[in-house]
């Protein structure tokens, strides 16, 4: 029959009998023919209750929408499925006194008898697990899409319980009958789809990470998505302000346009262009028919000022009708996603335009309606709270409200104080080992010991080994050792670094061995310190030290399976913290009123042996303890005259002995100088582990990195994350906040952070640590990017198939049956790779595919040419097509790494005033061995330039040092573009040459060197850097600093002959040697980058000694006064590279032979 699903039970206090029932499924039913019984039986909603509200509750429950299905004639009862019994109520876990609980779902109520020191989500799991034959078409059975409510007995509210962590014996029940409501809140199903789109963007499912997520993490998500509200609030959200308007890139020029630039734009009769179309046509975005304005080239003209111009022009020619105003327009570059709508900003700073000129190309724009434009950039939505912060700020209210007015924690029988600070503890470090297992030594003879070690950073503060007792009963009976640290020194930072140690006799001698060891941190990400009994799972291997070795326990097992417990003293709260920072000021300033102030005198001796310090601090060399101090006591005039000397106190010993020192320069670096940007990056790196100095040097980035130059150090940023301590920090809020701004940062962001992913999985799926601090960073993001979720997981979905696809096409080893099948392929899924970004840039519009352009690469890993149509406005007069090539089976990070470089390069050149003409491609790994590469257009290698006209004379053209030029000269089709492509050609090997020498870029052959058709060189697979080259019986390939062979030098000489003293050598070698000295002048800052990027691990980036190469070839060790010393010695590099170019041709000449 058809009737209402309920499972009525008696609220009486008797707990069920034998026939109660505790492995079984349970089916309710409520009979609706047969008359209700009278007696015990009575459903919970019709005994009279003590509460009004609770009797409302229970009417307002009785009028619900009932579920339907057909059920046998029963008495109103719960069944036991396994038998014809019935119980009253169905059994959970839990501990403590177990009582009755009735429970009302959306659609029957049950009574349930459980332990009541029972977790809600453990009462919520086990509950639908023994519902789970209950299921009702209309009603979700996925037990998170619920949230317990109760009726507060102190307040008659009906409270919603988001912390599902929170016991059943903490919560304010009615009496005598305790009840929870569970129900499905209206935001949960946008919220869940939110979830599934979010994990599909990550890649791993949210509500697979949340069961993996610390306590640690769980707070730091909440966290995360605070900053993310608190970043959408003061976002621009409206107009050109909208954080996703693309505005285009503006150089930082210290002059807007130099002479020289002005005589270049006039030789060539340069203007700028600005095409309009007619409202249905932009509407349609057809091209066709478009009108073409021509503008003269005026150096302060701004993009008001040329709209205004062009808009006046337009309605004299009748294009624009008389009553339209120029501020219903703005200006679009031609063929991409990007605007230049700046009042205050000339047009000539802006990066393309300046480009457009410096290559001799019309700066071309379409003039756009504004209405139209701004209709892809709504006002966002308000953000959704999801259910795990409204659990947070439910947990954090519970911990708040146990604890009493008076400072104690209520509960004990003897209360101790709920926090104190360390200050408040006038003791000194002490611990012990108690025991430890699993050592992995077989020798009954020998004895074990334990060696503790408090580091901070590279200082050890204190060393003590414990007592040695035998190795086959490896207990440890003695009292706690003291250490000689007093608490109160006892430095934020501090690590405990603890060795369990082996000692054997051999021949009357003791020797001792390291079994296992493990770094773990003395404060933990509350910022309290550890107390009492703790397990330490060991590390086999080599110890590692601080600040580079592993910090954290070997929970995996990895390697090792020793265990050793040790105790850390207790004291009298478990709470014990680092005071807070508004106690270090009156901390300070009382040392100071009690001690006599030192007289230091800050002479030219003094400032120059303060340099010489910083110089040997950043080259990695031994910093002597007396160097350190004397920085120390000179820190108050380096605080403002030389802010970097930070970089030496931050390591400094005498720094962290003492809380007097430390919290000195906590208050000092509220009014500390501006650092650069290369030391606060080395700051980051694992040379500083502070918690304050790290979050200062943020602080500094923040302010000295606007949203044009952030997206430079997006990577090195990343890689800095690795180091931090906490998984919440103020670099993941840095990070989040300019993201959350400016979306092509975090349109980087997320990639590049995706992409770090992938190398933090093991063979087994296994996810780890860090990787789930990445996940929430890019969860964040994307919670307050709502609007562009479907964008990224179109482009997710995409990359996801492309890497399927090549997978499917490496298995046709004949390359055109993989073009055809490649093709084929495409056809089919074609929905998939149109209409959308670029994931390799945002601003390229991706089209409509071209598959008869798409094919298959011959090199070995088959890599994948993909071809579109580029639907943005006027997009033949820039690019008509966009290529990709997806590349699968190759470590794509390390030429990521270097055109990053090459970009910073770039842009510290232009900054200069010297384009030298870059032809920088995006590459973007975004898995393990597989990634996307942009494809420079209209290009060929040097091979295919020998190449034209078959391959046989192929070997013997690379002899020939006029091939070059000679196609140059073909392709330019007039005397005044071919001395265009000279030009280009001269500024980009000017780029290139500089560049990949700094670099240590080797194996470079004409395969590897590329040219634009129009005369720019560039160079393309960086898979040998800083210095690592290939060899052959022992004899290195490389045997020049850079490339610079004769066929370059033939172009730079306009295809004459050329010697060294000669006009176009001379002006080669100049511009050569001020490109270097720019980047010379920012040595520190490189580097530092290169320093805190050997996190990636890269097999050519992993260790202080592969930086050697960079310290060599920027002469970091040159103090700033010795630019002509800097100079002089490029000038020798550059003379070396000249005097080898024969070497190079030979090298091309063997490559051109393997062709044959």
């Amino acid at each position: 029959m058809s009737g209402a699903a309920v499972a009525a039970s008696s609220a009486g206090d008797d707990l069920p009998g034998p026939s109660g029932s505790r492995s079984s499924d349970f089916m309710g039913s409520e009979s609706r023919k047969k008359p209700k019984r009278q007696g015990s039986d009575v459903r919970m909603s019709r005994i009279e209750t003590v509460h009004r509200t609770l009797h409302g509750l229970h009417q307002e429950w009785e009028q619900r929408k009932r579920a339907t299905f057909e059920v046998d004639y029963t008495n109103p009862s719960i069944l036991c499925s396994s038998s014809s019994d019935a119980v009253s109520c169905i059994e959970l876990g839990g501990l403590g006194e177990r009582q009755l609980l009735t429970v009302l779902l959306p659609w029957m109520q049950v009574t349930v008898c459980c332990g009541f020191e029972f977790s809600l989500n453990g009462l919520k799991t086990e509950l639908f697990a023994k519902l789970k034959r209950m299921s009702v078409a209309q009603f979700s059975m996925n037990a998170t899409d619920y949230v317990f409510q109760v009726l507060r007995k102190s307040t008659g509210d009906m409270e919603e319980l988001y912390n599902e962590e929170m016991l059943l014996s903490k919560i304010d029940f009615t009496r005598p009958y305790p009840m929870l409501s569970l129900f499905e809140p209206e935001s949960f199903r946008h919220e869940r789809d939110l979830a599934h789109v979010i994990g599909q963007a990550l890649g791993y499912s949210l509500d697979e990470l949340e069961t993996k997520l610390s306590d640690e993490l769980k707070t730091c998500r909440a966290a995360l998505f605070k900053d993310t509200v608190e970043a959408v609030n003061s976002r621009g959200s409206e107009g050109y302000e909208h954080y996703a308007f693309p505005e285009a890139v503006v150089l930082d020029v210290a002059q807007p346009c130099p002479h020289s630039l002005i005589a270049k734009i006039k030789s060539a009769n340069l203007s700028y262009q600005v095409f309009f179309r007619t409202l249905e046509d932009e509407k349609e975005n057809i091209d066709h028919g478009a009108a073409k304005a021509l503008v003269n080239f005026v150096p302060d003209m701004t993009p008001t000022s040329l709209v205004a111009k062009v808009v006046r022009d337009l309605k004299r020619s009748g294009h624009i009708k008389a009553e339209e105003v120029d501020t219903d327009y703005l200006l679009q570059l031609v063929g991409q996603k990007s605007y230049l709508t700046a009042n205050d900003k000339l047009l000539i700073t802006y990066g393309e335009v300046r480009s457009a000129f410096e290559n001799y190309r019309n700066p071309r724009f379409v003039l756009r309606r504004k209405a139209i434009v701004l209709l892809d950039y709504p006002k966002p939505r308000p953000i959704h709270k999801p259910s795990y912060v409204r659990a947070e700020e439910s947990r954090m209210a519970s911990e708040d409200s146990a604890t009493s007015p008076s400072g104690l924690v209520g509960g004990g029988s003897e209360p101790t104080e709920s926090h104190i600070t360390l200050w408040d503890v006038d003791e000194y470090l002490s611990m012990r080992p108690l025991s430890c297992s699993s050592m992995g030594t077989s020798d009954m003879d020998s004895q074990i010991s334990v060696d503790f070690i408090v580091y901070c950073g590279k200082t050890s503060l204190i060393h003590k080994a414990s007592s040695k007792v035998p190795s086959h009963n490896p207990r440890w009976l003695e009292g706690m050792i003291s250490f000689d640290l007093y608490m109160k020194d006892l430095p934020p930072a501090a690590v405990l670094t603890v060795h369990l140690v082996e000692t054997k006799m051999r021949k009357g001698k003791a020797e001792d061995r390291v079994l296992g060891w493990v770094n773990i941190r003395l404060f933990d990400w509350r910022g309290e310190l550890l107390q009492g009994v703790v397990t330490l799972n060991l590390w086999g291997g080599e110890p590692q030290y601080p600040p580079h070795g592993r910090i954290g326990g070997n929970d995996k097992k990895q390697g090792s399976s020793c265990r050793l417990v040790i105790e850390l003293a207790r004291y009298r709260s478990q709470h014990v913290r680092m005071p807070d920072s508004s106690q270090f000021a009156p901390f300070v300033r009382f040392i100071r009123s009690i001690e006599e102030p030192q007289k230091i005198q800050t002479d030219d001796f003094s400032i120059d042996r303060i340099l010489t310090t910083i110089r040997k601090r950043l080259l990695g060399g031994v910093v002597s303890a007396e160097e350190e101090l004397f920085v120390w006591n000179q820190r108050h005039y380096v605080s403002e005259h030389l802010p970097d000397a930070l970089l030496v106190i931050a390591e400094a010993e005498v720094t962290w002995r003492k809380r007097e020192h430390f919290t000195e320069i906590y208050v000092m670096l509220e009014s500390w100088g501006r650092l650069t940007v290369g030391t606060a990056f080395r700051i980051l790196s694992k040379k500083c582990m502070d918690p304050i100095i790290r979050r200062f040097a943020v602080s500094q980035l923040d302010i000295m990195l606007d949203n044009q130059s952030f997206p430079l150090f997006i990577l090195p940023f990343i890689q800095a994350l690795k180091c931090e301590a906490w998984s919440y920090n103020p670099l993941s809020c840095l990070l989040l906040k300019k993201a959350l701004s400016d979306y092509r940062i975090g349109h980087k962001l997320f990639w590049l952070l995706r992409a770090e992913l992938a190398n933090l999985k093991d063979a087994d799926g296994n996810i780890s640590e860090m990787y789930k601090r990445f996940a929430l960073i890019i969860e964040a993001y994307l919670r307050g990017n709502d609007e562009h979720i479907r964008t990224v997981v179109k482009q997710v979905e995409m990359v996801d198939y492309l890497h399927r696809l090549s997978l499917l096409v490496k298995g046709i080893r004949e390359k055109d049956a993989a073009t055809e099948r490649l093709r084929e392929e495409l056809r089919n899924n074609c929905p998939t790779l149109e209409k959308i970004d670029s994931p390799l840039d945002p601003s390229n519009a991706l089209g409509h595919l071209r598959i008869d352009k798409c094919r298959v690469l011959g090199s070995a890993k088959m890599p994948l040419l993909l071809s579109w149509q580029n639907r943005s406005p006027m997009s033949e007069h820039y690019l008509p097509t966009y290529e990709i090539i997806f590349k699968n089976g190759d470590d794509l990070r390390q030429d990521m790494l270097v055109v990053q470089m090459l970009e910073l390069m770039d842009s510290i050149w232009k900054r200069n005033q010297l384009d030298c003409c870059l032809s920088t491609y995006p590459v973007l790994p975004m898995g393990t061995k597989y990634g996307m590469i942009g494809v420079v257009p209209n290009c060929s290698t040097i091979f295919e330039i020998q190449s034209d006209g078959g391959k046989v004379g192929t070997a013997v053209k690379s002899l020939e040092t006029t091939f070059i030029n000679r196609y140059i000269k073909n392709n330019a089709g007039s005397t005044r573009k071919y001395m265009e492509c000279v030009d280009r050609f001269l500024m980009s090997c000017v780029g290139y040459s500089v560049g990949t020498f700094i670099m240590g870029i080797m194996d470079r052959h004409n395969d590897n060197i590329m040219m634009t058709h129009d005369g720019k060189i560039f160079h393309i697979d960086f898979g040998h850097i800083l210095g690592h080259g290939k060899t052959k019986l022992g004899i290195r390939r490389d045997r020049v600093p850079f490339v610079l062979t004769e066929h370059f030098l033939c172009v730079i000489g306009q295809g004459r002959p050329v010697s060294k003293d000669s006009h176009e050598v001379t002006k080669f070698k100049k511009l050569c040697c001020d490109a270097y000295m720019m980047l010379w002048e920012e040595r520190d800052l490189f580097l530092s980058l290169f320093a805190v990027m050997q996190s990636m691990e890269l097999p050519e980036l992993s260790t202080e000694a592969d930086l050697d190469h960079l310290k060599s070839t920027l002469r970091v060790a040159f103090h700033d006064g010795m630019m002509t010393e800097a100079r002089a010695f490029f000038s020798e590099i550059f003379d070396e590279a000249f005097n080898g170019s024969w070497a190079t041709k030979t090298n091309w000449f063997f490559h051109a032979v393997k062709h044959i």
